[in-house]
């Protein structure tokens, strides 16, 4: 979403009035960030609405422009023997936790798992589109987390904020882990 060329367009019966004319019924409001932060600055108070429906498209737009935003929905990645990795729910039968490392070269991501291996770990390995993920289940990253307490905070603040600002899938995952590991976090 950050990376892609978006424009706002906005159909008038004069459209110079608006910005810069496209074509004969067009004007060009905005693009790039421009265009997220017009999106944000339209939705007024209905933003607050937004919020509390919690919709993931007006996640994504506050994603774009708002940095602390940002900065706090970003604090969903941990640190295993110098492995930066991301975590994210699963859903499945009751729903699981992963740690995820990606990349796009195939011996990166044996060097990873190995690097893992050693540890103790029992990392997986998929391919997802270009990309390699290297990935630790549920049952290791609750096993490292007991041994590390960051990990163990960066997970607790993880599943805290699914479950208060997730989807509803999510924050049903994140409710579940919560009540099977209680005294863990």
């Amino acid at each position: 979403m950050l990376s892609g060329r978006y424009e706002l367009v906005i159909a008038a019966k004069e459209p110079w009035r608006l910005g810069l004319g496209v074509g004969t019924y067009e004007a060009l409001v905005a693009t790039g960030k421009e265009v997220f932060v017009k999106l944000r600055e339209a939705a007024s108070a209905y933003g607050v609405l937004l919020d509390l429906l919690r919709a993931h498209k007006w996640v994504n737009i506050k994603l774009v422009t708002d940095d602390n935003f940002k900065a706090v929905f970003k604090q969903k990645s941990v640190t295993v023997e110098g492995v930066v990795m991301y975590l994210r729910l699963v859903s499945g039968r009751g729903g699981s936790l992963l740690a995820e490392h990606y990349t796009r070269d195939v011996g990166k991501a044996l060097e990873v798992a190995d690097k893992l291996k050693a540890t103790g770990l029992r990392p997986n390995i998929v391919r997802s589109g270009p990309n390699y993920v290297v990935y630790i289940a549920t049952t290791d990253l609750m096993r490292l987390a007991e041994q590390d307490e960051t990990i163990r905070k960066a997970i607790a603040l993880y599943l805290a904020e699914k479950a208060k600002n997730g989807t509803p899938r999510q924050r049903e995952i994140a409710e579940k882990i919560l009540k099977r590991h209680p005294s863990f976090f």
